[in-house]
């Protein structure tokens, strides 16, 4: 295919995008582990330093007070992979952005290119903190000042796990460790090759993260990083492990500009907090455990009414809750995202969480575990999901049918219920990690004859499908949704209680109730010719502009513009995208962008963000052609997924740099939960 007709192609993708199953987007499932985590706001947030409106300031406390701002170094490897744990960076950087606001300060997260433009940057003004997991070596005393230890940590070989331990008589001649540029594990692989003779040492500027990823993928025998950088990959991708553990521990801080007593002073005093707010510590404290550790840990499931992400941003009904609840308890928000529905009980009892929140009916059995529910904060009649167009007109036509329900799920009880009162029905259990929407799924895949759903989730799937029906309302059933806590936790309860008692959260439940279980689907009529001019949009001059300024074909932009807001210039989504583009604000931040009211504005930062992400496939082995496709998807569904789907490609024998039948396919597969994994 000529380049000319890969354009032209480009625009008829786009134009069709709406008509395939990618509008859905599932939408943009938060890929789980077991039991993983997510902490707010996430690794999104940082702004890639050449893209900030910078200045130079290297004066201490009061000087950046005046500046209001404090500005935060990290380096790629930060948004190298999305986040299923929070982790001791999330953690840190958390704990800064509170400090900031004591302060009276904005923080700004700054992502540096490499690891070893953190504290040059620093010390150039560029920025007035470093929270990357720092190890404190002597070296790096001469140049920065640390604050006490926020943790300490291993310093690991990482090899792949079918990689025999190494000890004093393996022979590893031949063997290539890579590490990288700037760090301290240079030092530990210089004393590595010294003592097996043959290994060959390779000091790259790649991020730890791609590092590692190497060594799972078999392109490289190790690499040396510490335990929190093994830990992190390992939330998102098999075949690693610590092969070796260097000898000593490690201690990991903040780093400041030297003669900054005052910044100094007061980063002591917020890391002090740190200890007591490290992901993973079981508890099974009541309300003051909490507070004191700072951290509010809940539970959820992936899914559209509770917790997903899309277009970079975390949302979902529970999740807008328990970030409410959380500000008004002045603690931070961990999101436990949940494999199975025995979790929710589980992760309670064991400590490992204080509150489950997943759209959890109230049922005896989960009381008698001893479990505690909130006052109902929703109630929906529950009945009878089929596919579209099927008839059912009361009880008696469920005879000789069969009902796919998950065992621990609310509806398994009411399936007993029902095959007491009408003769012939079947249940049949299916597994307990699917969630009520990938039941709907079986159902209209025929690999299910019917289920039982609450209508609030039938409603969910209509906003994205026509194909389900809420055929049967059963009488006197109705599920009371409410969080639910350890019994043993009565002042949690209580103040779980008095939110959703209080106005704001009484007004802001049918808000958020309208703007995700009742949000319109979005309709596409075809869009009328403008003129016999051969006119595309009613933008074309503004797109043509700044599409020659960014060497981009004009055309591909107004097509990627049609599949965004079908040429509507005031849209707002329901997902808080905007104008033209849909572009979220904090994307617009993150290319220094703010103002995205203009048709004109919306334009230039749709095209500078779609110029900004083809920089993430560099240097990737991918071809000029494919490197058309590859930023076209992340635009809608984030950087971090579309690396997940390259991994999942490879994994499938696809090749990860191919976009169409390789790539592709695999991004179709992430919504699946068998591969969330």
């Amino acid at each position: 295919m000529t380049p000319s007709w890969r354009l032209l192609f480009a625009i008829i993708v786009a134009l069709l995008l709406s008509n395939t199953g990618c509008e859905r987007g599932n939408p943009g499932a938060v890929p789980t582990g077991n039991s993983a985590a997510a902490s707010t706001p996430g690794n999104l947030d940082a702004i890639p330093i050449e893209l900030y409106d910078n200045y130079v300031e290297s004066g201490d406390l009061a000087a950046i007070e005046k500046r209001g701002r404090l500005r935060l170094l990290v380096d790629s490897s930060r948004s190298a992979a999305l986040h299923r744990e929070a982790t001791q960076q999330d953690v840190e950087i958390e704990q800064a952005r509170l400090m900031a606001h004591r302060l009276g300060l904005q923080l700004v997260v700054l992502e540096v290119p490499q690891f070893s433009d953190l504290i040059p940057m620093l010390n150039a003004g560029g920025g007035d903190l470093i929270a990357n997991n720092l190890l404190v070596t002597d070296a790096r005393r001469q140049k920065v000042d640390f604050s006490i230890p926020t943790a300490e940590t291993d310093v690991v070989l990482v090899s792949a796990t079918g990689t025999e331990d190494i000890n004093d008589q393996s022979r590893l001649s031949g063997k290539v460790v890579v590490v990288t540029a700037g760090t301290v594990f240079e030092e530990e692989a210089q004393e590595f090759t010294r003592q097996y003779p043959g290994v060959e040492l390779q000091i790259r500027e790649d991020n730890y993260v791609d590092l590692l990823i190497e060594v799972a993928d078999g392109d490289v025998d190790f690499t040396i990083v510490d335990r929190q950088a093994l830990d992190l990959v390992l939330q998102f991708r098999d075949g690693l492990k610590a092969n070796h553990v260097f000898p000593g521990r490690r201690e990991l801080a903040w780093a400041i500009r030297k003669d900054s007593p005052e910044l100094l002073q007061a980063i002591n005093k917020q890391v002090q907090q740190i200890r007591m707010t490290r992901p993973g510590q079981r508890s099974v404290g009541d309300l003051q455990a909490i507070r004191k550790r700072g951290v509010l840990r809940a539970v959820t499931r992936n899914h559209p009414g509770t917790y997903f992400m899309w277009k970079g941003q975390v949302l979902g009904f529970e999740f807008r809750l328990l970030e409410n609840f959380a500000k008004s308890l002045d603690v931070r928000l961990d999101i436990t995202v949940a494999d199975t529905h025995e979790d929710f009980v589980r992760m309670l009892r064991n400590g490992d969480v204080d509150v489950s929140a997943s759209l959890l009916a109230v049922t005896r059995r989960r009381q008698a575990s001893g479990m505690a529910f909130s006052r109902p904060y929703l109630q929906s009649p529950t009945g009878i999901a089929a596919r579209a167009g099927e008839k059912l007109s009361g009880m008696q036509d469920l005879a000789g049918r069969t009902l796919c329900v998950r065992r621990a799920s609310s509806q398994y009880q009411v399936a007993e219920e029902l095959k007491k009162q009408v003769p012939g029905i079947e249940v049949q259990e299916v597994p307990g990690e699917l969630d009520i929407q990938e039941v709907i799924d079986k159902v209209v895949n025929n690999e299910c004859d019917l289920t039982i759903a609450d209508e609030i989730s039938v409603r969910l799937e209509q906003v994205w499908r026509d194909d389900i029906a809420f055929a049967l309302r059963l009488p006197r059933e109705e599920s009371r949704y409410a969080w639910m806590v350890r019994e043993s936790n009565p002042r949690l309860l209580r103040a779980i209680n008095e939110f959703f008692a209080e106005p704001s959260t009484d007004d802001r439940i049918p808000e958020l109730f309208e703007r995700y279980f009742n949000a319109p689907k979005r309709t596409r009529d075809e869009i009328e010719e403008l003129n016999r001019s051969g006119q595309l949009s009613p933008f074309d001059d503004i797109v043509r502009r700044y599409a020659e300024e960014f060497d981009f074909d004009w055309r591909l932009i107004v097509a990627q513009m049609y599949q965004e807001s079908n040429f509507h210039p005031d849209v707002k989504s329901w997902v808080g995208a905007r104008r033209l583009m849909q572009v979220i604000p904090s994307t617009g931040r993150r290319v220094g962008e703010t103002g995205l009211f203009t048709p004109e504005n919306s334009i230039r930062t749709g095209i500078t963000y779609m110029r900004w992400l083809p920089d993430k496939f560099d240097d990737k082995g991918i071809n000029l052609e494919n490197q058309m496709w590859f930023p076209l998807a992340p635009y809608n569904a984030g950087s971090a997924h579309v690396d997940d789907a390259q991994d999942l490609a490879r994994e499938n024998g696809w090749d990860r740099r191919i976009w169409f039948d390789n790539v592709e396919n695999a991004m179709l597969l992430l919504p699946d939960g068998k591969y969330f994994r």
